[in-house]
């Protein structure tokens, strides 16, 4: 239901960029009745997709180059009658593990201490070097990284078993990414309030990790604004919020 509500809003904003070409996040408030806290991630899933063009204050609709559309063939297959079984075996392939994201646990990974990402790092690089060796070549790689035999066996145990369950312990730390994200758009012209920042901070890392967290785990608003007034004052605060004019260029204001 929400992918749907947000897939509208694209393309309500969509419609707007073809007519205005060039806009600004006051004028999508106005003209779509809508909060900010909705629109900005729709506009940067479009900037990302090079529909929109972000500049400044503006966004700037890019028109789709034309692309000559081949007709597709009918398939063949689908037109002949074909007599086969009611499943089909299937055939035995090698599996390869590539993303992090693939294993049990991944949420929990962005929550755990410095030194537990370090070291699972550590033991996912060697091994990856180690696949298919055994006796001395196997021995060669654990003692270049300084892993020992059993240590070597119980993290591919548990990543090949368990995923990341049982090897992130149970101190956490929120990712600080999150609060970075923060920062960025609570220190933006765009005004946004505290709760917004953190909700959009948020949404843009499950982006990037393509998962949900729970919120209760994470730092709440009230308190990344004591960090941000930690790192900043009240003057550089409103700095970053408003827009500094004294480099406005007043010559091409105006045209003859």
């Amino acid at each position: 239901m929400a992918r749907r509500k947000k897939r509208l809003i694209e393309k309500q904003i969509e419609v707007v960029a073809k007519k205005m070409s060039i806009f600004t996040l006051n004028d999508l408030e106005v003209l779509l009745e809508k909060p900010r806290l909705e629109l900005i991630p729709s506009l940067e899933f479009l900037v990302s997709k090079k529909i929109l063009k972000h500049e400044d204050n503006s966004y700037i609709f890019i028109p789709p180059k034309n692309k000559a559309i081949k007709a597709e063939e009918p398939n063949k297959q689908e037109n002949s009658l074909v007599h086969c079984l009611p499943f089909r075996p299937k055939k035995p392939k090698e599996i390869y593990l590539r993303n992090i994201n693939e294993m049990d646990g991944f949420v929990d990974y962005f929550f755990a201490p410095k030194y537990v990402k370090d070291r699972i790092k550590t033991m996912f690089k060697v091994i990856k070097e180690a696949q298919g060796k055994k006796g001395n070549k196997l021995k060669e790689i654990l003692d270049k990284n300084n892993v020992s035999m059993d240590r070597y066996k119980k993290y591919k145990y548990e990543f090949t078993n368990n995923g990341l369950v049982n090897v992130l312990g149970k101190s956490t730390h929120e990712p600080g990414e999150i609060f970075y994200f923060y920062k960025e758009y609570y220190l933006s012209p765009k005004q946004l309030s505290s709760n917004d920042a953190w909700e959009l901070a948020i949404q843009r890392f499950e982006k990037l990790i393509k998962l949900r967290l729970n919120r209760s785990k994470i730092t709440p608003p009230k308190t990344m604004y004591g960090w941000l007034k930690q790192e900043y004052t009240t003057e550089q605060i409103e700095k970053f919020r408003n827009y500094n004019f004294s480099e406005f260029d007043t010559e091409k204001l105006f045209y003859e």
